[in-house]
C-alpha cells in the first residue's frame, strides 16, 4: 500500500465532520440524561461520546473510503494490522468526558491524521467555548471563533515574564507537582482535554509538561495543530518527538509540550 498524501480538503471537510460531531455531543449536553457507563479502563463514556464517533467515524469513511480510522471509542483493531498502515485517522470524538460530565464545558473533538509515526493535521473543535484549532504541517494552523479566523504563529505572544504552564484539571500527577516545585517561579493555568495544546498555539500558555498517562488519540490533533503553529511536542526522557503507531499499546510516554514562541522551541 503505498503512503497518501495529506490533501488541504481532507482538513477543511475534517473541520466540517468536527462542528458536525459537535452538533451531536451538545444535543447530548443539553439533556438531562448523558448515560454515562465506566469502560473496562474506568474511564467514563456517555452517550455523546457514541454520538460523536458515529458521526465522524461515517463521514470519515466517506471522505477517504481506502484510509483506517482508529477512534478511542473502538479500540479493537489488532497490532498485526494497524503496524501496517501507512497513514490513518485517529480521533477521540469526545475528549474531556469527565469535563463533560461536569459540565464545564472544557471538552473537544478530535480528528488527527496521522502519516508514519507523525500527526501530520489535526483539528480540535471545542463546541461550549465555539472555538475550532486546526492546522497541517507546513501548511499552517489557525483558530476560528465566532466568525473570525486567526492564524497560530509565534506573533501570537511576546510574554517574556515567568513561564505560564498548562496542566490538566482532573490529573494532577505526583510528577507534575514535583516538575512545578523544579521549575521555581511559575503561572500555572489548569484547564481539560486537548484545549491545553491550543492555549500554547494560542500564545497563552508557554509549557504543558504532561508527567501522567495519556493516550494516542488524546494528543494527535492538539500535536499536530501546535506544531504546525511552530510548536513542539517531546518525548520527557529522550527529547524525540512524540510519535504515533510505533508499538502495540497505545499509550503515550511522558512528554512536554512547548508553545511556538517559547525559547526552548529554538
Amino acid at each position: 500500500m503505498t503512503t497518501p498524501m495529506f490533501k488541504q480538503e481532507w482538513l477543511e471537510s475534517a473541520v466540517a465532520i468536527a462542528l458536525e460531531a459537535g452538533e451531536q455531543i451538545m444535543t447530548v449536553y443539553a439533556s438531562d440524561e448523558f448515560g454515562v457507563e465506566t469502560k473496562d479502563d474506568a474511564s467514563p463514556v456517555t452517550a455523546a461520546d457514541l454520538a460523536s464517533h458515529e458521526v465522524i467515524v461515517k463521514r470519515l469513511k466517506l471522505l477517504t473510503p481506502d484510509i483506517p480510522v482508529m477512534s478511542e471509542e473502538s479500540t479493537d483493531i489488532d497490532w498485526n494490522e494497524r503496524q501496517h498502515w501507512p497513514a490513518y485517522w485517529l480521533i477521540d470524538p469526545l475528549d474531556g468526558t469527565k469535563e463533560f460530565i461536569k459540565r464545564n464545558g472544557e471538552f473537544t473533538v478530535n480528528i488527527a491524521f496521522i502519516v508514519g509515526d507523525r500527526a501530520v493535521a489535526g483539528v480540535v473543535y471545542a463546541p461550549v467555548l465555539d472555538k475550532c484549532f486546526y492546522g497541517a504541517i507546513a501548511r499552517g494552523a489557525w483558530v476560528e471563533h465566532a466568525g473570525t479566523k486567526q492564524q497560530l504563529c509565534s506573533a501570537n505572544s511576546d510574554y517574556d515574564g515567568a513561564p505560564r504552564i498548562v496542566g490538566s484539571r482532573s490529573h494532577i500527577s505526583p510528577g507534575l507537582e514535583a516538575y512545578l516545585q523544579d521549575t521555581g517561579e511559575h503561572q500555572m493555568k489548569s484547564v481539560g482535554s486537548s484545549l491545553k495544546f491550543c492555549l500554547l498555539a494560542e500564545g497563552e500558555a508557554d509549557i504543558y509538561p504532561r508527567l501522567g498517562l495519556t493516550s494516542e488519540w488524546d494528543t494527535a490533533a492538539a500535536q499536530a495543530v501546535l506544531e504546525s503553529a511552530g510548536g513542539k511536542v517531546v518525548q520527557f526522557d529522550t527529547g524525540k518527538r512524540l510519535d504515533y503507531n510505533q508499538k502495540e499499546d497505545i499509550l503515550n510516554p511522558y512528554f512536554i509540550a512547548y508553545a511556538p514562541h517559547w525559547q526552548a522551541c529554538d
